[in-house]
């Protein structure tokens, strides 16, 4: 018998009739589980609904988090009060097909009879004398993953595993664990726009300079945690900002440092506010553009603060490395060009 089994109207494979494994509500309460991407609770910088993609973008272009994962989803007798009853109610819809209810009928027997198939042995009675000892787990699909076909792939029925033992091996890559933990977070971290200051506001003019900097207080190192209360795992992913890069949006510029890139204090402040009489000056952080916008159109203008970002976790991690991000800022700056008449 195959995998992939629809266990309850919705995305085959996946445990979508839930009940909170935290709690033991109900199954009018199985939005929670799914909501929070299988029991896992995401605290500190992040959208309110934890599940959202955060603003930080990876400069490693082949690293992705896990599309799907297997974690801990209900104990016996939940599990056989909320799968059961979805089965049986599938297997008595008129017109059935003979594929999917033979399916559906072998499926019930695994649980209930010990029908077993390669990887997957069968339980009398749903396990439930072993209720409290373990938990069954299921797949579930990484809600801000886009490519559905990955998002579905872990796909197995659930399956059972002890308290304090390890998921089986043929599922391993994909068991939730603290680096998984921390790549989610990461995923789903919300760092400080990047909005630079600009003086001259508004309009520039060729050669002279436009002074660029950060406030201090907004650009300070923000954390995500997720943790699987059910397994008293966690993993913490800290970001912390450290330097600022501008781009003039055109060749014809000046960059002040060489390079466009501003290292930030550790107070988080990059650069230094214009001040009345810093005009002849040249400014830490910033631009001089060296023609004017009037024939190519307003310059595309790019801020992008870098963020260092490591993780701890309850396995005994403590600051290993994730790829670097970026959160980068766009506008269009016009530049004039003032005419002089020299007598």
């Amino acid at each position: 018998m195959g995998v992939g089994l629809v266990l309850a109207a919705g995305t085959p494979g996946h445990a979508d009739v839930i009940t909170d494994p935290e709690t033991g509500a109900g199954a009018d309460d199985q939005e929670i589980w799914a909501r929070t991407g299988g029991g896992i609770a995401f605290k500190g910088a992040v959208e309110e609904d934890g599940q959202e993609p955060g603003n930080l973008s990876p400069t490693t272009v082949a690293w992705d988090p896990p599309p799907c994962w297997y974690a801990p989803y209900l104990g016996a007798k939940d599990f056989k009060r909320v799968t059961e009853k979805s089965i049986e109610e599938q297997m008595a819809v008129p017109g059935m097909p003979g594929h999917a209810g033979n399916a559906l009928q072998q499926l019930l027997d695994h649980y209930e009879d010990g029908y077993s198939w390669p990887n997957h042995p069968g339980f009398q009675n749903w396990n439930v004398k072993k209720d409290g000892e373990g938990m069954f787990w299921a797949g579930v699909p990484n809600p801000a993953e886009e490519d559905s076909a990955l998002r579905d792939a872990c796909n197995e029925v659930p399956f059972w595993v002890d308290n304090g033992e390890p998921p089986p091996d043929w599922v391993a890559e994909e068991a939730i664990d603290p680096a998984m933990l921390a790549e989610l977070a990461y995923e789903r971290m919300v760092v400080p726009d990047t909005e630079a200051e600009l003086r001259p506001e508004g309009e520039q003019t060729v050669n002279l300079p436009t002074w660029v900097w950060l406030d201090g207080a907004e650009f300070q190192p923000v954390s995500v945690r997720a943790e699987i209360p059910a397994l008293g795992m966690w993993a913490e992913t800290t970001a912390t900002p450290v330097s600022l890069t501008i781009d003039p949006g055109t060749e014809d510029a000046e960059l002040h440092p060489d390079g466009g890139e501003c290292g930030m204090g550790d107070d988080g402040a990059v650069g230094t506010p214009y001040r009345r009489g810093d005009a002849d000056k040249l400014p830490p952080c910033g631009v001089t553009y060296l023609r004017s916008s009037a024939s190519t159109g307003p310059y595309d203008f790019t801020a992008s603060v870098t963020w260092k970002v490591s993780w701890s976790a309850s396995d005994g991690t403590e600051d290993e490395p994730l790829p670097t991000g970026i959160v980068e800022a766009t506008q269009e700056l016009d530049v004039q060009e003032i005419q002089s008449v020299v007598r």
